[in-house]
């Protein structure tokens, strides 16, 4: 997704759970059969453009590992909190799972 329009929808119209690192935003497609649209959001107050660089690649790196359940009829918004910048990978990659869990609950 590349559209503030989008992000605000999902935002506003769909469901979100928050993690520790994470806040996750979903919302269903108008054509339930296509494959979902992922949005990732990183602010300034998360540091450097390095910083957000880098935490944007994990993300991707982790939606590709685990997004399965994510793959068709959903917008998905991705916002990377503050204390994400003091986590590795294995932290991001494990609130990220428990999200997941959470919102196929519902």
């Amino acid at each position: 997704m590349k559209r503030a329009s989008e992000f605000a929808m999902v935002r506003k119209a769909g469901k979100s759970e928050a993690g520790r690192f994470l806040i996750l935003s979903t919302a269903p497609l108008q054509s339930p059969a296509d494959s979902s649209r992922f949005g990732i959001i990183t602010t300034k107050r998360i540091g450097h453009a390095v910083v957000r660089n880098l935490l944007r690649r994990r993300v991707r790196e982790i939606l590709r590992a685990h997004a399965a359940p994510l793959a068709t009829g959903l917008y998905v918004v991705i916002v990377v909190r503050n204390r994400a910048a003091m986590t590795d990978y294995a932290g991001l990659e494990k609130d990220f799972c428990k999200l997941l869990t959470r919102v196929q609950k519902t």
